[in-house]
């Protein structure tokens, strides 16, 4: 598994876990988790997927716990793709990519409502959204345009749409699982059988241009 070669490599400092396997994973492709201790985590800020062995068995890990991956008590050992996912982790994905929109990053979720931009000419960023067409690509850009959204309620009623949240899980989800040109939110992977198709993705990493424009307070940009 390699990285884009464009694209600086990026680090995660928040993750959460997915599923953890006390025993092993039997079904694992790397031969040291087969029979030891292994996790599966999604990352906060670029929601790589990762693997990663406990350094103690005296802590007891949960799923969906938090952890702070600096000095942290795992070791990160590769990244993964959302095939190498377990049931149980892709079970899981949904609930804890809802927890970081709706509690660890909801106001860079509700910005990007507010800064999205055009990709192309014909195409907006916010058309990549379920559900998100002309029609209501036009009534998010005059309502921005009036009065900045505050939060997702507010988009929902006056946009007219129903759980932001879901559409964005969606769109993360599907993101996840490759295959895509544009990356809004997923800092993108790709291996050797896939590298055709990789040189082809672009990555906009909106939630990382959003959460330094918050941070600076300058002018945002894509």
């Amino acid at each position: 598994m390699q990285r884009r070669r464009d694209v600086k490599v990026r680090m995660e400092k928040i993750a959460y876990i997915l599923d953890y396997m006390r025993q092993g994973n039997p079904l694992d492709k790397h031969p040291q988790h087969k029979n030891r201790p292994v996790m599966q985590l999604l990352g906060e800020d670029y929601f790589m997927l990762m693997e990663a062995t406990p350094l103690s068995s005296n802590i007891d890990f949960q799923i969906e716990q938090k952890l702070e991956l600096e000095n942290s008590p795992i070791k990160i050992d590769f990244h993964i793709t959302y095939e190498d996912l377990t049931s149980v982790a892709k079970d899981e994905l949904p609930k804890v990519i809802r927890k970081i929109i709706t509690e660890d990053k909801s106001s860079i979720f509700v910005e990007f409502f507010n800064k999205a931009e055009p990709l192309t000419l014909k195409l907006h960023a916010l058309e990549l959204l379920p559900n998100i067409g002309k029609k209501t690509l036009r009534i998010i850009l005059e309502e921005r345009k009036k009065q900045p959204f505050v939060d997702f309620k507010d988009i929902e009623n006056r946009v007219g749409i129903k759980d932001v949240v879901g559409l964005l899980i969606e769109r993360i989800i599907k993101e996840l699982q490759g295959g895509e040109k544009y990356y809004l939110f997923v800092y993108p992977l790709f291996d050797e059988k896939s590298k055709k198709l990789g040189e082809h993705s672009i990555y906009i990493g909106y939630l990382e241009k959003l959460g330094k424009y918050n941070e600076s307070g300058s002018t945002f940009s894509s």
